[in-house]
């Protein structure tokens, strides 16, 4: 298929890819010396997006994305048919063990949270469906790169790297194989403090035929998922996968 360059829309979305980072927002400025455009038209590519609420600006003038692309995002995630296959194991998950619950998939090099259903208490989570992160920093994305071939995670880590988020983050990467290899023979991958203090995650593989295609995990503050009672979450956890997996047309 033939390659088609509009200058206009490949700056337009290199904005927004700039801006879609959850870990900071930026100004008209910060846009134009990151990404080498105009600031002329940076801003007026931005009040282009602001006026179809694609792009929202706060009172320090920092841009982030706006509820037209939120909406746009869960029009395809809603025709998605994992998402509706999983949907009501995910509800029964987080009504049995009390904690948040998200759907993720690896997508270019990836984690992208696809789904989340979450408990009403007083402690919520920033994620949702259509967020990206690092990989190698949550138990979705470590329980998927567990089964990735191993030209596929060599190449995923030369892409990618391996960003330190906090003092627990693993940023080497032999020290991520033998954590992968342990993942992959135990079933599934923990997350402590390794994207954000305070916040720990299980995570399981779900399989599509012999393939695996997703991940579930649940999340809770470290004070409330203490892994004591670990081996019934991880089962829980299973559980669901399976389920979920079966009616993916997995073998079993």
């Amino acid at each position: 298929m033939a390659k088609y360059n509009v200058p206009a829309l490949e700056k337009a979305i290199s904005i927004l890819n700039l801006i879609a980072s959850p870990e900071r927002k930026y100004t008209v400025t910060e846009i134009h010396k990151t990404l080498d455009i105009s600031k002329t038209t940076v801003f007026s590519i931005l009040k282009v997006l602001e006026t179809h609420d694609i792009v929202k600006k706060n009172e320090k003038g920092e841009y982030k994305i706006g509820v037209k692309l939120y909406e746009l995002g869960m029009a395809y995630i809603s025709e998605v048919d994992m998402v509706k296959i999983a949907r009501p194991y995910l509800n029964k998950l987080m009504n049995k063990t009390g904690y948040t619950v998200h759907l993720g998939v690896l997508d270019e090099g990836e984690v992208l949270y696809v789904d989340k259903v979450e408990p009403n208490s007083f402690i919520r989570f920033s994620t949702f469906p259509g967020l990206r992160t690092d990989f190698h920093i949550t138990s979705l994305g470590k329980v998927i790169a567990a089964y990735l071939k191993e030209e596929e995670l060599e190449q995923l880590i030369d892409q990618k790297g391996l960003t330190r988020h906090t003092d627990r983050t693993i940023t080497d990467s032999s020290k991520l194989k033998h954590s992968l290899q342990q993942i992959r023979e135990e079933g599934y991958a923990l997350e402590d403090e390794e994207e954000e203090i305070g916040v720990r995650c299980i995570g399981v593989p779900v399989f599509n035929g012999d393939k695996v295609v997703a991940s579930i995990s649940i999340v809770g503050h470290t004070s409330m998922l203490t892994f004591t009672n670990l081996d019934e979450l991880v089962k829980e956890l299973q559980q669901t996968a399976m389920a979920v997996s079966k009616e993916l047309g997995a073998v079993t």
